[in-house]
């Protein structure tokens, strides 16, 4: 109907007639038959000059080339033909055309298809929507067991997120300085007195016999005696933390070698941890030029 009241610009319709040499009244005539045909079968975009309505590719030439649609331009109203494009056979020389309600049942069964295929993507996601929120929930409800299965300590306790020196002080935690990769270096640093003593080593339950008071010399026994015997401990560097571990010990330090981290953290299920025994971690005598 819309192509049958359409206007038809003079540019479209010599542009037509050029193209295919036939009088004004053919080529009205043909462009009025072939634009109804588009506007039901053809594939419709916005452009910057109004609107692009291309043949069906069953009605296009089958050359491959990007020319072979027949096309109109229309107005943003859609109420004027602004310009046709077209390949150089008429598509009224054709010999033969697939009826229109054949091109419109093709349409109507690639639309099906579509919707079905986002039906299917829409229930794809929500599957994955709910395995992923599963999954979540599974995650929290294992941390929540693995909380519960933890001991509550029942110890003295220093205060969380600090640092403490050999003597027990808190101090700010110092910025990280360039990493240490060489093990020998590492087993050097981490036993200098600038050596810090994160409150979560400190806490660990391998101290919950040792007062507060004793606990940095104790952390500091079991340092020394694991970093200044390779057959005692083993160092493990990594990028994000160094780990040494042996005689049923393990404690971590920063890369750096600034912050001894952790040590032996409590595992779930594990109701008995290791204890500290003074008799077994003692430090070296001191030289007497010390």
């Amino acid at each position: 109907m819309l192509a049958q009241q359409v206007v038809i610009s003079s540019g479209a319709r010599r542009a037509y007639v050029a193209a295919y040499v036939v009088s004004d009244e053919t080529a009205e005539q043909q462009i009025r038959r072939l634009l109804e045909r588009i506007l039901q079968t053809g594939r419709i975009a916005r452009n910057s000059s109004g609107w692009r309505a291309r043949s069906h590719k069953a009605d296009s030439l089958d050359d491959g080339s990007p020319e072979s649609s027949y096309a109109f331009i229309l107005d943003g109203a859609c109420r004027r033909v602004v310009a046709y494009l077209g390949p150089a056979v008429s598509w009224f020389d054709q010999e033969t055309h697939i009826p229109t309600t054949d091109l419109l049942h093709q349409l109507d069964e690639r639309r099906q298809k579509e919707v079905e295929a986002q039906s299917l993507k829409a229930r794809r996601q929500e599957r994955q929507a709910a395995h992923e929120e599963r999954m979540r929930v599974e995650r929290e409800q294992a941390e929540a067991r693995r909380a519960a299965a933890l001991p509550v300590p029942t110890w003295p306790l220093f205060d969380a997120d600090q640092a403490y020196d050999w003597d027990g002080r808190p101090v700010p935690l110092p910025h990280p300085r360039r990493p240490i990769t060489d093990e020998e270096r590492i087993r050097r640093a981490g036993r200098r007195p600038d050596v810090l003593f994160h409150a979560d080593a400190l806490n660990s339950p391998f101290f919950r016999d040792v007062p507060l008071k004793e606990r940095p010399q104790a952390l500091r026994a079991v340092v020394d005696s694991l970093l200044r015997a390779p057959t005692k401990g083993r160092v493990t560097i990594e990028p994000a933390s160094i780990t040494v571990n042996g005689l049923k010990v393990t404690f971590t330090l920063t890369p750096d070698c600034a912050v001894v981290r952790t040590l032996n953290p409590p595992k779930p299920g594990n109701n008995e941890p290791a204890r500290y025994r003074a008799d077994r971690w003692k430090l070296p005598r001191p030289k007497k030029s010390e």
